[in-house]
């Protein structure tokens, strides 16, 4: 951040450290509400507009999961990888593949981009339909 001139605040490095902390996709409800319970005074507002700029300065990554929200993840230490997502139960995987990021990075190259890094969505179902349902059925009490 000071490289780009701007100031690191206690509540812009909250945020940062909550999601590169964090062992899950976080959306900026559940950022707000980690820092709420940690006892840090920060509004919903500045939650949302550092998760903004955190994103324009290449530090975390926006995701959307099919869940009408977009969630955050840390970019920095983190390969370039795609998120497979159940459209039943919600359950999201990560995967890498190289033959992938090759593909992405000639998609870019052919039109004038240099890659830097990507993160893909994937929407289908899950082949075990009993845990899937179990699943579903946990997030729907919840």
């Amino acid at each position: 951040m000071k490289t780009e001139g701007l100031r690191c605040t206690s509540e812009r490095i909250d945020v940062l450290q909550e999601i590169y902390g964090a062992d899950s996709h976080l959306d900026a409800d559940e950022i707000y509400n980690r820092l709420r319970k940690k006892g840090t005074g920060i509004s919903r507002a500045t939650v949302y507009h550092t998760l903004d700029l955190l994103f324009r300065l290449n530090l975390v990554t926006r995701i959307d999961l099919g869940h009408h929200h977009t969630h955050y993840e840390k970019t920095l230490g983190v390969a370039n990888h795609l998120h497979i997502v159940c459209q039943k139960c919600g359950k999201v995987s990560e995967a890498t593949s190289n033959q992938l990021a090759g593909m992405v990075e000639a998609l870019c190259s052919e039109n004038g981009f240099t890659l830097g890094s990507f993160s893909l969505q994937v929407f289908g179902e899950c082949r075990d339909k009993e845990a899937c349902a179990e699943r579903a059925r946990q997030n729907e009490a919840e």
